[in-house]
């Protein structure tokens, strides 16, 4: 039988825990559990919630590997008192390992970036901050087969990502043809319009808009498309 260790390698080879972000924000990896036990069955989300640790424990997966790491800043201790601790509890009472791919996961050749690039209908797709290679990076790039208003493109969004809540930023009826795309919260830094505009994008697709990216995207004439963080990612999981 399969180890928690071999399904990790496995998963290393889709995305190496080294294509994360540069500075210390991520936590990726075996976060609960041995990397030798045993598995047979393995159950993939989003978010290691509550509710998908009870769903492990009822259905009898041994792993889970999850999208957003579980454990994200320092904890201090693991009781029943705290959200996280009653996770790892019930995790390790039920012999569940859990591993998170975060933004390693999101920064790899074929990983969501990719896969949303293509979703939207990106051609000629390029990685926006190649600091990992040419094809594994922040961000993508790429250009619709055609100019299209912004408009039908928020649509278009709405429908392939599910997701009835996408806010637009910018003229509606202004037509865009070159596209980037950053998966999840890159609506946070103005960094992220900077790369956009460096990369001739008419418009961002993003999650996780604040209001002084927004303004600061509109003053330099991007339009910005923002899906939910959830609907944006979870059309990879799914």
């Amino acid at each position: 039988m399969a180890r928690v260790k071999d399904v990790i390698n496995l998963f290393k080879e889709i995305a190496p825990e080294e294509n994360v972000v540069i500075d210390d924000y991520d936590n990726v990896g075996l976060l609960v559990g041995k990397a030798s036990s045993e598995v047979s069955k393995v159950l993939c989300c989003l978010d290691a919630t509550e509710e998908v640790v009870a769903e492990a424990t009822k259905i009898g997966a041994q792993m889970i590997i999850s999208h957003h790491p579980m454990i994200f800043a320092p904890i201090k201790s693991v009781t029943e008192e705290t959200v996280v601790g009653r996770k790892i509890i019930t995790a390790i009472e039920n012999g569940i390992s859990i591993y998170a791919a975060h933004t390693n996961l999101d920064f790899s050749e074929n990983g969501i970036n990719d896969f949303v690039a293509e979703l939207i209908g990106l051609t000629n797709v390029e990685v926006m901050d190649a600091y990992i290679s040419k094809y594994a990076g922040l961000g993508r790039v790429g250009n619709l087969s055609a100019p299209i208003e912004v408009a039908s493109l928020k649509r278009n969004v709405e429908n392939l990502f599910a997701d009835k809540y996408v806010r637009l930023i910018g003229e509606p009826y202004e037509t865009v043809e070159r596209v980037a795309v950053i998966n999840g919260a890159g609506g946070g830094d103005t960094a992220y319009i900077d790369m956009a505009v460096r990369a001739n994008a008419d418009c961002l697709i993003t999650a996780d808009v604040k209001h002084h990216v927004a303004v600061y995207a509109k003053e330099n004439g991007l339009t910005l498309i923002e899906p939910q963080h959830y609907t944006m990612e979870y059309c990879y999981i799914s």
